[in-house]
């Protein structure tokens, strides 16, 4: 009995602790990080709307650039191998006719109290967040890795979290090995 207890503990910790990876990695055959000496970082700046925060673009940067430093790559303005943030919002326009609707949805209701049943419909919009990192080798002039992440505003896995933008480097360092 005390085994089954243990185990059956051991099974929830793992399944409560771990986290659903929501990043969609992808790199050339060839590519290998180990086969670089030193990076450069820059943030895309053309790309970004007023709504977002630089702050929050600047740690994230930070981050990323002190976890590529602990792998034994050193940071150099004039690198060959540049990793290259872009973040951009999107709003989403959905519908739902069971009248389910997401946290932090703004909502234009049609025909919801003229005709309770026929048109149940809830149209919601939400921003969704999209940050994708390229690596690219200047001297082969081609992107060699390339990551994506989305969420939604709100959401625990903003990079305006702490925590959430040191669990994406994270994520993404392991992508490397």
């Amino acid at each position: 009995m005390k085994k089954t207890t243990i185990l059956t503990s051991l099974i929830l910790l793992i399944g409560c602790s771990t986290t659903y990876s929501n990043l969609k990695i992808d790199s050339i055959e060839t590519f290998n990080l180990d086969n670089y000496n030193d990076f450069n970082i820059k943030i895309n700046d053309s790309s970004i709307s007023a709504d977002v925060n630089p702050i929050i673009l600047e740690k994230f940067r930070q981050n990323l650039k002190n976890a590529i430093e602990e792998k034994g790559l050193q940071y150099k303005k004039d690198s060959n191998l540049v990793f290259d943030i872009n973040f951009t919002t999107k709003d989403v326009v959905e519908s739902d006719r069971l009248g389910y609707y997401p946290p932090n949805a703004t909502f234009i209701h049609s025909n919801y109290y003229r005709y309770n049943y026929a048109f149940r419909d809830h149209v919601y919009t939400f921003t969704n967040n999209i940050l994708r990192v390229n690596l690219k080798d200047i001297e082969q002039d081609k992107t060699v890795w390339t990551v994506v992440t989305v969420w939604r505003d709100g959401s625990s896995r903003s990079i305006s979290s702490e925590d959430a933008s040191n669990i994406l480097v994270d994520e993404i360092m392991i992508s490397f090995l």
